[in-house]
């Protein structure tokens, strides 16, 4: 990156901090804040701010590429090392990323219904309400989800690990079986947070499915899939009752007993559960970037954690770490635009393929190019271009 590109970018981000006014985070005072530089996301940590002025301030002068802020409140945000800063909680926070080298409308789509399905399991399973939800793009590649509540904030690694594996679906089906007499019941008609789940996927599943999509899946085969097929009506009948003894096609029970002092009773419990059809419906309804990725994992389970200040610029695209109003109208790449269309001038630096942004798909750039502000910004933050001085 030439030097003329840096001084253009520098005088972007000042522009964009003299007339937007960044909200100060919930209890800005208790923060810590972690500055980052073109090279570097978070150069410079255990910074503090005592008033929103002070942030606004800050900001118009310095017109960071990057600025963060802890998810946790401590009493001495400014202090190192991190023991003296004295913890006081913090916020539950979900990173959503899916990876792509440029902008790509569709995989930013499914980060979007991967966002939408977290929302579902805090609202639905954990019982927090919307007002206590904050959903913010991060100004790249997926979302921020923070919860102010509380009765989170005090909760330490382990227990936010066990929240992260609940969504992400690290859970056992054999955990929502239980031993009636010589029946097994499970997962039913009215059932909420993952036996709902499981029983409305299940009963979908063999409702709507021919016998050759019952044979795809992984452990059925064409064999069960006919019998499960023929006797469908019987079948679904026994998913709404939950009784799971009676469909041993799709749900395989290993059982054994434990002795007791009366040599005549033995008390039988499940060893053992197998159903390939169980477990797609788990890694369906999971939230799949959650599942697969550690780093996002770690931001949740972290409790001193930076994440992306809110209404600031990303200084790996330009575009905006907007506050979401409503999820199902927002599109990043119109909604989070933060400069305009006016013409500039770039020399490609390295190859491009095509990529989205406002609408319109970018491509097959080469050479001295002009385009939009928005993109040559994008561009120049990515390294892919530097600017040609007119």
């Amino acid at each position: 990156m030439n030097v003329d590109t840096k001084i253009f970018l520098r005088r972007k981000f000042k522009e964009y901090y003299s007339e937007n006014k960044i909200p100060a985070p919930l209890g800005i005072e208790q923060r810590e804040f972690g500055i980052g530089t073109l090279d570097t996301k978070i150069k410079v940590r255990h910074k503090s701010f005592r008033t929103e002025k002070e942030l606004w301030n800050y900001l118009r002068r310095e017109a960071p590429f990057y600025i963060s802020y802890s998810s946790a409140y401590y009493e001495f945000p400014e202090n190192q090392p991190m023991s003296e800063k004295n913890w006081l909680g913090a916020d539950l926070v979900f990173d959503l990323d899916i990876g792509m080298d440029l902008f790509d409308s569709e995989k930013l789509e499914r980060v979007k219904h991967e966002t939408l399905n977290l929302l579902d399991f805090l609202l639905s399973d954990f019982g927090f309400s919307k007002s206590e939800l904050e959903v913010n793009f991060s100004g790249s590649k997926g979302y921020h989800v923070h919860v102010f509540n509380e009765a989170v904030k005090c909760l330490g690694n382990e227990e936010r690990r066990e929240i992260v594996n609940y969504v992400a679906g690290d859970i056992n089906f054999r955990d929502y079986l239980r031993v009636e007499g010589d029946r097994i019941f499970g997962p039913k008609r009215g059932d909420l947070g993952w036996p709902g789940r499981i029983y409305r996927g299940l009963y979908d599943l063999i409702k709507n499915s021919d016998k050759e999509s019952l044979g795809r899946i992984k452990g059925i085969g064409d064999k069960k899939a006919e019998l499960i097929y023929g006797d469908r009506e019987r079948i679904l009948r026994e998913i709404e009752l939950g009784r799971y003894n009676y469909i041993p096609d799709i749900v395989t029970v290993d059982m054994s007993y434990i002795k007791t002092p009366d040599p005549n009773v033995r008390v039988p419990i499940i060893k053992k559960v197998s159903s390939p059809v169980v477990q797609k419906i788990i890694d369906e309804n999971a939230v799949k970037t959650m599942a697969a990725s550690d780093t996002d994992r770690m931001v949740t389970i972290d409790t001193s954690r930076l994440i992306r200040l809110p209404d600031s610029l990303h200084g790996g695209s330009g575009l905006i770490a907007k506050r979401v109003k409503d999820m199902d109208k927002f599109d990043p790449l119109t909604n989070a635009v933060a400069f305009g269309n006016e013409k500039i001038k770039i020399e490609i630096t390295d190859k491009i393929p095509g990529f989205d942004l406002n609408g319109e798909r970018f491509g097959n750039l080469k050479g001295v190019v002009e385009v939009p502000e928005y993109v040559g910004v994008y561009l120049l933050l990515k390294d892919k271009a530097d600017l040609v001085k007119v």
